[in-house]
């Protein structure tokens, strides 16, 4: 017994202590994170969940050519309409977009989805409704569409963004870019 109170103790104290509660409340935030998903949703994301934006895909650094003139072109949407959606100045890197899961999505809307063979979630912007009921998505800041992005299922969406946190993703950013996920 009292070799298990001196370990205790160690992991209670200085950089030890520190770093061993670090780890604690990830592992604690995740393993909440995933029960409540699954008890709530029976899914593998909750209701709200939070996602870090990574790329400068959803920036607006040149939106008169590639989100307005683009959408123009392709598909006949007007400044004005266009200007009625949400989230209309997009994101940054370091934002932190907080999503929720829907029954309808709508074009204009900022989703989140799954890609196989990515190991990160996309955050794009729906631009259109398919006849199968599928969606077309795009980077607002992409000059044109990738080739997931014309076939994206209700399935792969894991919800769509409802409020935006600027820079609180920084951290997270740049922790996944350290250890490279």
């Amino acid at each position: 017994m009292g070799k298990l109170k001196k370990v205790w103790k160690r992991l209670n104290e200085g950089w030890i202590g520190t770093l061993f509660y670090l780890f604690l409340g990830i592992f604690l935030a995740f393993s909440l994170n995933q029960l409540l998903a699954y008890a709530i949703t029976n899914t593998d994301l909750p209701l709200i969940a939070f996602y870090a934006v990574y790329s400068e895909s959803m920036k607006h650094d040149n939106e008169q050519i590639t989100f307005y003139q683009w959408l123009e072109n392709k598909y006949g949407y007007s400044k004005q309409y266009i200007q009625t959606w949400p989230f209309i100045k997009g994101l940054d890197v370091g934002d932190i977009a907080i999503t929720q899961k829907s029954k309808e999505y709508e074009i204009g809307d900022i989703i989140v989805f799954r890609v196989e063979g990515q190991s990160y979630p996309i955050i794009h912007r729906i631009v259109a409704k398919n006849e199968d009921g599928s969606f077309q998505t795009k980077g607002d800041n992409n000059l044109a569409q990738l080739p997931y992005e014309l076939k994206v299922k209700k399935e792969q969406i894991y919800g769509k963004v409802i409020f935006i946190i600027p820079k609180l993703g920084y951290l997270r950013v740049g922790l996944a870019k350290l250890i490279g996920v």
